[in-house]
């Protein structure tokens, strides 16, 4: 897998001001608790919870009032709004048809965010339910125990994933951005640093960027313990394997790019030299830094027996079995490339290191190399080989027990060959036409739509 494939996807999310209730723009002006609202509401809520499913054991209501709503169709029907407590969890704004159906529900944190988007929205007023954002402490406190719930607000909700997004302000130090997963969700609840929320092009309105940037500092210790933090971003997250990759700039050195656990577990530092496709870093001058690295590649290429000034060098990802990066390398002494897999510090794997005909055949493609002049050389070997043959494509199908690679050539007037490039990459040490291959027990044969159906137009 390619860990620099990197998954931005959030669950998609409605907006909040969607939802905002047509009820609520004639009634939220003049709408008071009293005794008699109250009376009201309790003696019809019951009924009212059982109908819209909504998991609550009543603690106080009131009635609310009387509107009218518009349909999308234009259509505009009689609707009964209440407010309802529950002894535990949130309390909600419940809205019902005249015929006894439910309209509208939802939780007091929503009404909140509507009301603070447009005032005329109806909001919570019940004792009970004015700290709309207490019943979040119990689900923020699995998830992040350091956090007292101060504040909160609602982002959004996503159906399909049956996920609510808020976002969570804390007593001290930074909050956050919950998704809290529904019953019956797939997905399990999540509570994210608002850098997070970067991504999305959304500001959170009760975490500086400093607390949240503070809040993530730890990752930065442990990827270099000198590094004065002066700016992070998320970068991206791979959901498939719940990891997240950030930049931090550091005042005083390079800055660097981390890949760490979703939960905040830290995994790895990645030079911005290495970023690859997750860079450009932001907070530090890669070329620079890339400079340098092509002459550490040089070094560790000559190490490893391989004469190679890097020009250009591109971090395909890691092997994290092995605590290998693998990497490609363009240089002028290696017309066929260079590739393979480096160990990182504290890694006890050895380097694994091969040319692009190597690499193609072990799955690995090269991107710095172009396939036209790989093609190009197998061209000039087959004609070298006094073959009748304009090499137009080529299959490599493996390795041989002699470091070569064994390929399928087709030739531009349909003759097809099995050749074992050899392992100087100058000659061939076998090379036999299709019709004869496709005859040897045991051996590769022609599978290129096409090849070796060349028909001879020399008649007898």
């Amino acid at each position: 897998m390619n860990i620099f494939s990197i998954a931005r996807k959030l669950p998609a999310m409605v907006a909040a001001a969607v939802l905002v209730m047509g009820a609520g723009q004639a009634l939220a002006a003049d709408v008071k608790v009293t005794d008699k609202t109250r009376a009201k509401g309790m003696a019809d809520a019951p009924a009212l919870l059982t109908t819209s499913g909504v998991p609550c054991q009543l603690s106080d209501a009131h009635f609310i009032g009387e509107s009218t709503a518009t349909a999308t169709d234009g259509k505009k029907s009689k609707i009964v709004v209440y407010e309802v407590a529950c002894q535990a969890g949130p309390g909600y704004i419940l809205a019902k048809n005249a015929d006894g159906t439910i309209a509208t529900t939802f939780n007091c944190t929503q009404a909140w965010s509507q009301n603070a988007i447009d005032p005329k929205a109806t909001k919570c007023l019940l004792p009970a339910n004015v700290n709309h954002y207490a019943w979040l402490q119990e689900p923020v406190q699995k998830l992040s125990t350091a956090c007292t719930v101060n504040n909160a607000r609602w982002l959004g909700s996503s159906d399909e994933a049956k996920i609510d997004r808020y976002e969570v302000g804390c007593a001290a130090g930074a909050g956050g951005i919950l998704d809290l997963a529904r019953a019956g969700s797939a997905n399990t609840s999540t509570f994210d640093n608002c850098l997070v929320m970067e991504l999305k092009k959304v500001t959170c309105q009760f975490t500086t960027r400093e607390q949240a940037i503070a809040a993530i500092k730890p990752l930065a210790q442990k990827a270099s313990a000198s590094c004065q933090v002066n700016n992070s971003r998320l970068i991206g997250r791979v959901t498939a394997d719940n990891e997240d990759y950030y930049e931090f700039g550091c005042a005083n050195e390079a800055g660097f790019l981390v890949r760490a656990k979703t939960n905040g577990d830290y995994l790895a530092k990645i030079s911005c030299a290495n970023a690859g496709t997750l860079g450009p870093c932001q907070y530090t001058d890669s070329a620079s830094l890339v400079a340098g690295q092509n002459a550490t590649y040089t070094a560790t290429l000559k190490q490893a027996g391989i004469n190679c000034t890097v020009e250009a060098y591109n971090v395909v990802g890691t092997q994290t079995q092995t605590n290998r990066d693998f990497v490609e390398f363009k240089c002028p002494e290696q017309a066929f490339g260079v590739m393979g897999f480096f160990p990182n510090e504290g890694s006890t794997a050895k380097a694994d290191v091969f040319d692009c005909y190597t690499g193609i055949a072990r799955k690995r493609e090269c991107t710095l190399t172009p396939a036209t002049v790989l093609l190009a050389n197998l061209d000039a070997l087959a004609k070298a080989d006094k073959k009748d043959c304009d090499v137009q494509e080529a299959r490599y199908a493996g390795l041989t027990d002699t470091d070569g690679v064994l390929v399928e050539l087709a030739c531009s007037n349909k003759r097809g060959y099995i050749a074992a490039l050899a392992k100087s990459r100058k000659t061939f040490e076998d090379i036999i036409a299709c019709n004869i291959a496709k005859n040897r027990a045991g051996y590769e044969t022609c599978k290129i739509p096409g090849n070796g159906t060349y028909v001879s137009d020399v008649k007898p």
